[in-house]
């Protein structure tokens, strides 16, 4: 793979920065710069896959989902309250959050988030992170159920990780770095390669080398499909520089810049994996048609 350009680490030593803060408002006012979309893309899928994976679980209400990389909880806030990423964005935009104010608005994004509380089906999510005030801030808000601050491509995951992985009928990430994933995901297997092993949805980036986890995907009898048929925006370049790296990038493993950039928006084709005993149950195209009417109510 192609060494990181001096845009990709100056973007990824940013987010960094603003990634494990007492407060999430410097993190959500960068992907607001950059209209980052996956957090509505992935709630929606959340919706869609609840009914066919339960059913082809026995898991009865409440589907087990571990959020990976899950950071300050965007995919739960989203998926459980009557927000769009919009006002969701608008909500954190609206301070001046600075570091002496470390928890201060804490208990203001609770009760704004208690009051739009939605009803709809049910999920036990897992967060893991290693930004530990991120994933204490996702917890205190209940975008996640359980916190796990963990690291999993270093690290067997704790007693009580190995716990809520071996009940996990679905893992999703987005935005987590690419090549960590292949040793992440084989302990997350693991813990939860039973009988009925998890489903992952995950966004995988075009500018990173994926043979690792298709080979991890094949050693363990998975396949793989893109969720919705065609790729989603994932975001905006953050300036001009990003884009042109990340078209540079991504042509060094044949890609076309069309299907890289589109409309000033990085594209991701968001990848479902699931046991080949599943790979039926059901077909993709039933999932895809449970995502046009979640779309739709």
């Amino acid at each position: 793979m192609s060494e990181p350009s001096d845009s990709y680490t100056r973007h990824a030593a940013h987010f960094e920065r603003v990634y494990d803060l007492d407060d999430p408002s410097p993190y959500f006012a960068t992907l607001r710069r950059a209209d980052y979309r996956m957090p509505v893309a992935l709630a929606g899928a959340l919706k869609a896959i609840h009914r066919p994976l339960s059913a082809a679980r026995g898991a009865g209400e409440t589907l087990r989902v571990l959020d990976f990389a899950c950071g300050y909880g965007a995919i739960g806030a989203l998926l459980r309250h009557d927000v769009s990423i919009s006002a969701l964005y608008a909500h954190y935009a609206a301070r001046q959050w600075q570091p002496a104010d470390g928890r201060r608005y804490w208990p203001k994004d609770i009760a704004f988030f208690a009051a739009r509380r939605a009803q709809g089906v049910a999920f036990d999510i897992g967060g893991i992170d290693i930004a530990g005030n991120a994933l204490a801030y996702a917890s205190a808000l209940g975008f996640v159920d359980r916190a796990f601050p963990e690291n999993l491509v270093d690290d067997a995951p704790s007693d009580g990780l190995a716990r809520f992985l071996d009940g996990v009928h679905l893992v999703v990430e987005s935005g987590a770095l690419g090549v960590l994933l292949p040793a992440a995901f084989a302990r997350v297997l693991d813990c939860a390669g039973g009988e009925r092993p998890p489903w992952f949805l995950y966004s995988p980036r075009p500018d990173v080398n994926w043979t690792a986890l298709e080979t991890l995907w094949a050693a363990r009898g998975y396949r793989t499909a893109s969720f919705l048929g065609a790729p989603v925006r994932y975001r905006k370049p953050l300036e001009a520089q990003e884009g042109a790296d990340m078209l540079r990038r991504s042509r060094a493993f044949g890609k076309s810049d069309d299907a890289i950039m589109q409309g000033g928006y990085f594209l991701v084709d968001m990848t479902l994996a699931r046991p080949e005993a599943d790979i039926d149950n059901p077909a993709i195209a039933q999932l895809r048609g449970r995502m046009v009417e979640e779309s739709s109510e």
